[in-house]
């Protein structure tokens, strides 16, 4: 059986001398992993197809084990991204937290559609870190994580203003029922209301929004833990990230 979908390629490792494993998210299937053969030789037609954070047209296989990758072509390859060590790594990043986030062979067209937006707008307008945050919403809801902010998430009552967000239940939570969550995590009240932006805005309001330096990195913060508790998996290429803060000292 053949079949063939627009795919992101999220990452791609070796098998053997020629051949490699590559995941990638399509529009159609999900998230699948499939071999691609022959793609280390230097005139294999797939070489530029499977890079990471590569945009491309595959047609596969459907093999008895694995499905084989058997044709491609690239539609965008992000090429100004490629240039920028501060877009390739943050891209990086996005194609990480997916291949760790989502099970295989479910299909998540919206997030395939938010992923792509995401992607062509740092590709053809510089970084914005605000697009990641984004993102790094856009897919808890789609996970089921959707943060609870209208109400105390166990009791249901109205949150007063003294509140705590609960990463364990997914919300905010009231003084009555935060005692003895070890997950609560207290939030600036501009810093909430920008996650339910990310959460249920469109993308053409998240990007007219201009936030302080402080509440992006409070929002940073919440989104890292909130999908690390979640997803139980730690992100290797945001702790890259920040060792090169450190050694380079720029804004990345």
């Amino acid at each position: 059986m053949y079949y063939r979908s627009r795919a992101i390629i999220l990452r791609a490792r070796n098998l053997r001398e020629s051949d490699q494993l590559v995941t990638v998210f399509t529009e159609k299937e999900g998230k699948l992993t499939a071999v691609a053969k022959g793609v280390k030789k230097p005139k294999s037609s797939l070489r530029g197809c499977v890079q990471p954070f590569c945009h491309s047209l595959l047609f596969f296989s459907q093999g008895r084990n694995m499905d084989i990758i058997t044709q491609g072509r690239v539609i965008d390859f992000f090429g100004n991204s490629r240039e920028d060590l501060n877009r390739t790594l943050y891209n990086v990043y996005m194609m990480e937290i997916m291949d760790k986030s989502l099970m295989d062979k479910v299909p998540l067209p919206g997030l395939y559609q938010e992923l792509l937006a995401v992607l062509e707008i740092i590709d053809a307008e510089g970084f914005n870190p605000l697009l990641v945050r984004l993102f790094e919403s856009r897919l808890l809801v789609h996970l089921g994580y959707k943060p609870v902010l209208d109400q105390c998430v166990q009791c249901g009552g109205r949150v007063p203003s003294q509140y705590a967000f609960s990463l364990a239940d997914g919300g905010l939570v009231c003084a009555g029922c935060s005692t003895g969550d070890t997950s609560l995590m207290h939030l600036r009240g501009d810093c909430l209301a920008l996650i339910r932006l990310l959460s249920e805005g469109s993308l053409q309001a998240v990007r007219r929004v201009k936030a302080s330096p402080e509440v992006m990195r409070q929002l940073e913060s919440f989104l890292e833990r909130y999908l690390e508790y979640h997803v139980e998996q730690k992100f290797r290429v945001k702790n890259t990230i920040r060792w090169l803060k450190q050694a380079m000292a720029v804004s990345i």
